[in-house]
């Protein structure tokens, strides 16, 4: 019996993969779309600490730059400067720790026009809060009356 239609033609075979074009915007598309969705353009306005582990956190407003204070497993810094090691503000007596108070009182005066009392306190999870109540307690008669604790977004 006879095909009505007519014969196929073979394509030429000239050695050369014509891959197909559609599939490949498609790709590209899904690509592009990702790579903005991943695409921050707010930055990272505070960097924690590389022995710091934060704690995780939903909230959604961001950071802002501000001065601020890392309480660390070993010390307590500010600036890159180490103010006091966290086992010595453990056996403080009192609750306003004097070597910080100083600091944090001077770094206020510097910055008195940019931050208005806000401090950013960056502290490892594992630290007691009688540690961190110290320094909160410390850095408020030093004249921060704005804490804020650095967390890292829950994914």
């Amino acid at each position: 019996m006879k095909s009505i239609l007519p014969p196929q033609a073979a394509p030429p075979s000239d050695g050369t993969f014509k891959p197909q074009l559609t599939s490949l915007v498609d790709v590209m598309t899904i690509l592009l779309v990702f790579l903005i969705k991943s695409f921050s353009t707010e930055g990272s306005l505070i960097t924690a600490a590389s022995d710091l582990v934060l704690p995780v956190s939903n909230s959604q407003e961001s950071p802002r730059v501000r001065s601020s204070i890392e309480i660390t497993r070993k010390s307590v810094i500010t600036d890159g400067h180490v103010l006091i090691s966290t086992d010595s503000l453990r056996m403080a007596d009192s609750l306003l720790v004097p070597g910080v108070y100083e600091w944090m009182k001077a770094a206020r005066e510097r910055n008195n026009d940019q931050s208005s009392g806000e401090l950013v306190i960056q502290c490892d999870r594992e630290i007691e809060f009688a540690v961190v109540k110290k320094v909160m307690y410390t850095c408020s008669k030093a004249g921060f009356s704005d804490f804020l604790v650095l967390v890292t977004r829950e994914e």
